[in-house]
């Protein structure tokens, strides 16, 4: 479908994450000219950050380029941070320059939250792939070498688990394992 933006009603949809990916996708075979505005371009898939933050999986292993969305005919991808949005004029303000909208999906995920309180440095926060090289260099730091074994951790941890659970917290320890014996 080759949309005409004089008849089509404009999408803008703020965030390419699972939701903001998941609504253009929605959207692929309706009439609307979709844009997808975004910060970077790739899709971060988080919850395999944990295996980044332990040296399990490279940070381009979990990040897939958003122009996967190049084969939607009636979306388009813009890299640039967004600073506001007009709701009076319907137009995103980002970088300079005003994105014009019928429709618009804010779909920015979330910030951690620590309840009032300043425990970042603490419990620092695991959402980007900043964060998980950040604490895989902490880690290196911090604890050259380890005296907790791959055994030891998937034993205790197994003992209540069903196999697949086992299985899994065996491929995590296996991989803090090699990450805290690499030198």
């Amino acid at each position: 479908m080759t949309c005409n933006h004089a008849i089509f009603p404009r999408v803008v949809i703020i965030g390419a994450g699972f939701g903001g990916l998941s609504a253009a996708k929605q959207l692929a075979k309706a009439p609307f000219n979709v844009t997808i505005v975004d910060r970077h371009n790739y899709h971060l898939f988080q919850p395999l950050l944990y295996q980044v933050a332990t040296a399990g999986l490279s940070p381009g292993d979990i990040a897939s380029p958003i122009r996967i969305l190049r084969r939607q005919r009636n979306a388009k991808v813009i890299l640039t941070q967004v600073s506001g949005i007009d709701a009076a004029r319907r137009e995103v303000v980002a970088e300079g320059r005003r994105i014009p909208y019928d429709y618009l999906v804010i779909a920015t995920g979330a910030e951690h939250a620590y309840f009032g309180h300043d425990w970042s440095s603490y419990a620092p926060g695991l959402k980007t792939i900043d964060d998980a090289t950040y604490l895989r260099r902490r880690s290196a730091v911090k604890n050259p070498r380890s005296n907790l074994t791959r055994s030891s951790i998937s034993s205790r941890a197994c003992k209540m688990r069903d196999a697949a659970q086992c299985d899994t917290i065996e491929r995590f320890t296996a991989a803090t394992t090699r990450f805290l014996e690499h030198e």
